[in-house]
């Protein structure tokens, strides 16, 4: 294996740890091949998930797409509905988009899928400053191109997880422009600036302005031209500021949570369950180890911790967000939930970096990237997805049958909503994020349920509502079985087991 990968992307001369390789190490035309190779395959997953049953739109991105589509006709919200702890600055990009191509569903996923990429290159130039020139590149390409969940998650516009990662890197290299460069206004500005915006599009910015406060506080840097850094904050934060001030600081208001779980649990959770996600040696969802993978994640997790002891080339900024990650990731009330690993989305930056930089030798570090690169092609094959590929089939049924109030499970409503270009109006009544629109449909002359294909509750629903005296009749669309009502019905009268 060894000489197949130096065959492939050469070995460069060794060099002392601490010193830089040398910069026609990155020029070799081996390895600018093997760079090339991997960002195209990177970009063939993401087009590959988008074309796929996994690419489908679900509601999360569906109302992202209205608040955008809003934004266009003047409506603007510093957060997302029944949620004020989610920014809306990616959304404002979003607009952005769509004033040019039009409220698409590509135009939309084509949002995330150019802010996974800067946030890749964010990474390089964060590398390129505390390792050298070609481990900062690896550090790109694994985020790049890894893992299984966040590829997936990279077509996903879900609000706030991409630009709050954009922000993040940008404190990270503001913070070490600031310390390696000089204090200079201009660094300060974009400290200042990119931590204003994280804080308002998501807390979750902590991640990488403590351990780059740390750093900072380590480094001493003149503070005589630190003064841009406040306005620019507050500039950055205003949409926070002025939605808080008028809501009583709304976004400190914890929502009850699913689950209430401990932040021992929290920690366990994240170092046991999550992180290994993050390096695909655990399916996301399902949470079951690949083979051999529980091995793999103590071992590699091992010759980490010995690195930091024994070698002298330590990246510090990137140990402090290693380190610093799973106290704050805790702190958070979505620490109970494991899924597809979501909440350590942000961890990929230092996590990658930190390997690159473990694995030293560009041999071992191709190996590294080739074996991520397939353990998430094989992941993307596993990974589940709602059988619903198009509804613009069952968009056109509806308009067509005058069904224009419909009841829908929440991954359906929303995204009804934003296909129609808001001409059905659509909610779940289990669980929705705008009461205004559960009650446009509750108050609805001729309301419908719209059950998937393979829900056997039709039946049960008409008779339920037969008893009601109220007329019904059965609309086929290509994915779902509609129960359209001859008069308004009060959704408290269904029965509890037949509610969408």
């Amino acid at each position: 294996m060894s000489v197949a990968l130096d065959a492939a992307v050469g070995d460069p001369t060794d060099h002392h740890e601490g010193v830089p390789a040398q910069a026609d190490d990155t020029h070799d035309r081996r390895w600018l091949a093997f760079v090339a190779v991997v960002v195209v395959v990177g970009f063939v997953m993401r087009i590959t998930v988008m074309t796929s049953r996994l690419g489908n739109l679900d509601s999360d991105e569906a109302v992202v797409g209205m608040t955008a589509r809003a934004m266009l006709h003047g409506h603007f919200r510093a957060f997302f509905w029944d949620q004020d702890y989610a920014g809306t600055a990616e959304t404002a990009l979003a607009a952005a988009v769509f004033a040019v191509t039009g409220a698409k569903v590509v135009a939309l996923k084509g949002v995330a899928v150019a802010l996974s990429a800067v946030s890749a290159l964010l990474v390089w130039r964060v590398g390129r400053r505390c390792l050298d020139e070609r481990t900062a590149q690896v550090a790109a390409l694994l985020v790049w191109i890894a893992p299984t969940p966040y590829i997936w998650f990279a077509t996903k516009t879900r609000g706030f997880y991409w630009v709050a990662m954009v922000t993040g890197l940008l404190v990270l290299l503001s913070a070490q422009r600031i310390a390696q460069e000089g204090s200079r206004h201009r660094d300060w500005l974009v400290l200042g600036l990119a931590a204003g915006i994280g804080w308002w599009t998501s807390p979750t910015v902590a991640y990488f302005a403590v351990p780059a406060a740390l750093w900072l506080v380590v480094q001493r840097p003149s503070l005589r031209r630190a003064w841009p850094f406040v306005p620019a904050a507050l500039l950055g934060a205003s949409p926070w500021l002025w939605h808080n001030l008028q809501t009583r600081l709304s976004s400190f208001h914890i929502a009850p949570q699913p689950e209430h779980t401990t932040y021992a649990r929290g920690l366990g959770r994240l170092l046991w369950q999550v992180t290994p996600m993050v390096l695909d040696l655990r399916r996301p969802y399902f949470t079951t180890w690949v083979v051999g993978g529980a091995a793999i994640y103590l071992v590699v997790a091992a010759a980490v911790v010995v690195a930091v002891v024994v070698r002298k080339d330590r990246p510090v900024l990137v140990l402090l967000g290693l380190v610093t990650f799973p106290w704050i990731y805790a702190s958070f009330p979505g620490r109970w939930f494991v899924g597809e690993g979501r909440y350590a989305l942000f961890l990929t930056p230092f996590l990658f970096l930190t390997l690159a930089w473990l694995a030293r030798r560009r041999r071992w570090q191709a190996a590294l990237v080739a074996v991520l690169a397939v353990l998430t092609a094989f992941g993307l094959h596993d990974m589940r997805a709602d059988p619903a590929r198009h509804i613009g089939g069952d968009v056109k049924a509806l308009e067509a049958a005058g069904a224009d109030r419909v009841w829908s499970d929440y991954w359906t409503s929303y995204r009804l909503m934003f296909e129609s270009h808001e001409k059905i109006v659509s909610s779940s009544g289990l669980f929705q994020r705008s009461v205004p629109l559960l009650q446009v449909v509750a108050n609805s002359q001729h309301p419908a349920w719209a059950y998937p294909r393979t829900d056997g509750r039709v039946p049960l629903l008409r008779d339920a509502l037969a008893k009601l005296g109220v007329n019904t009749r059965l609309l086929q669309t290509p994915n779902f079985n509609v129960v359209i009502a001859d008069r308004p019905v009060n959704p408290e009268s269904v029965p509890p087991g037949l509610r969408l």
